[in-house]
């Protein structure tokens, strides 16, 4: 009579053992999803660019005058450009 009531036992502890265990939190986050990354801001990365140097800001306008057609001819601000000066810097062909 041991033995059988020994596996009912071992069998009931594992049925709850099972029970409990599926009664755990799921996977499944029903928080919200995390923020997308800010688009890049193009403007700005020019701006820098043509602020940090000479060559910068020659290049940024060939790019601007090249980039000029009959259907694009909007004005694009440059206020965020502050020109850098040299004294030293030969002048340059746009």
């Amino acid at each position: 009579m041991k033995k059988p009531l020994r596996f009912k036992a071992v069998t009931a502890a594992c049925v709850i053992a099972l029970l409990a265990a599926g009664c755990g939190s799921s996977s499944d986050d029903s928080g919200p999803p995390p923020p997308a990354p800010p688009p890049i801001d193009t403007m700005a990365q020019e701006d820098a660019a043509a602020a940090a140097s000479v060559a910068g800001l020659i290049a940024f306008i060939q790019a601007m005058i090249a980039s000029l057609t009959v259907e694009t001819n909007e004005p694009r601000s440059i206020g965020g450009i502050t020109p850098p000066v040299t004294e030293t810097a030969e002048p340059t062909a746009i």
